[in-house]
């Protein structure tokens, strides 16, 4: 009878979806955005993120506030990630080629978790990096 119903649970539930599940939980984000060649500021930004049936949520303050910032996307079964970021930048010192303050602000983010950890790079020009902790 054990078979059968392992056999049957397996059949419904792809495996892909069960391993990505082992993510879920609450998370840690620690961003940090380097100095650019033109002279804006780098920045460090932590913030608090939730992973549910293998889809990440973070936020950095709430949105519509300057700044402000929303991570989400996918993770896979194999631990890989592409995680969208949108949001209102900060001050105009922190920001790419000094953008005004309250620019809206849109990139992905390439990331690798195994089990409790994981990192991330910004794709594109401005060089930032994450890291992930599983805190829950």
């Amino acid at each position: 009878m054990r078979t059968v119903l392992l056999a049957v649970f397996c059949a419904c539930v792809p495996w892909g979806s069960l391993h990505a599940q082992s993510f879920d939980g609450d998370w840690s984000v620690l961003q940090v955005c380097e100095g650019t060649q033109e002279g804006a500021r780098g920045f460090t930004w932590r913030y608090g993120a939730r992973v549910k049936d293998g889809r990440f949520l973070g936020q950095y303050r709430e949105k519509g506030q300057s700044p402000s910032m929303s991570l989400e996307g996918r993770i896979n079964a194999d631990g890989t990630a592409s995680l969208s970021a949108r949001g209102i930048s900060g001050s105009a010192d922190f920001n790419q080629k000094f953008a005004a303050t309250a620019t809206p602000i849109s990139f992905e983010v390439m990331a690798k978790f195994t089990g409790t950890s994981g990192t991330g790079d910004r794709v594109g020009s401005r060089v930032c990096r994450f890291t992930f902790a599983k805190t829950g």
